[in-house]
């Protein structure tokens, strides 16, 4: 709750600034946001969408197997080694329906992929559903890739070249700046990027034993743009 509340406050006084600045200079700054790519100066300032929290399904070997069994009416029988595929070590299990290895085939001759038996998944330590959530970009669905790990952050960067984000950035550009990108590929943020911050909020919430000196409800002024 204080996240969401803090964010509220932010846009609220983001949008109180726009107000006054529009009073100020003159000038209309409450229009929406261009989407031309953002030069290397100002990116840092750019915060793009939310990513989308993909959940990965995780199933139950034991009913799976009960499930066979009744339809079928016979034993689901453990994996046999057979041609091109091993039995998998005996510390290994599925991710996604948690059976144990004697349901596991080796599926690439001990290089880490593994085949199971009972949900036919195909998995690896490295693989989609031994993930909590499965970050994906908002704008094409793939999953985010991990590209920096910082103090207190995590980066994940959209490498789809083919990305409704991406090509739009793309396509925005000036012809001088399309030839600079070329040159210097770094001056431009064109891909969606997004930053899974780390730090622990318990001293944010009302329980820390640290006290705010300032008071955000009493400092909000009523404010009708």
């Amino acid at each position: 709750m204080i996240n969401k509340f803090l964010l509220e406050t932010v846009i609220y006084l983001i949008e109180i600034i726009k107000y006054l600045m529009t009073l100020l200079v003159g000038k209309n700054l409450l229009k929406s946001i261009s989407d031309e790519p953002v030069k290397k100066e100002y990116r840092k300032l750019q915060v793009d969408d939310q990513p989308i929290f993909d959940v990965p399904e995780k199933l139950n070997y034991k009913l799976l197997i009960a499930e066979y069994e009744f339809k079928h009416g016979k034993e689901f029988a453990p994996v046999k080694p057979r041609k091109n595929k091993a039995l998998a070590p005996k510390d290994v299990i599925c991710p996604k329906c948690g059976a144990p290895h004697t349901y596991l085939y080796d599926n690439n001759g001990g290089r880490g992929q593994y085949l199971c038996k009972v949900c036919d998944t195909t998995f690896n330590p490295k693989n989609y559903y031994q993930k909590s959530i499965v970050l994906r970009c908002p704008h094409c669905s793939k999953t985010l890739e991990r590209i920096k790990a910082r103090k207190d952050f995590y980066v994940y960067k959209c490498k789809n070249d083919n990305c409704s984000f991406y090509q739009n950035n793309l396509k925005s550009m000036t012809k001088s700046e399309k030839q600079d990108f070329k040159k210097n590929p770094g001056k431009f943020k064109v891909r969606y990027i997004f930053r899974d911050f780390t730090f622990d909020f318990k001293p944010l919430s009302k329980e820390s034993p640290v006290k705010s000196m300032v008071s955000f409800p009493t400092i909000l002024i009523p404010f009708t743009p």
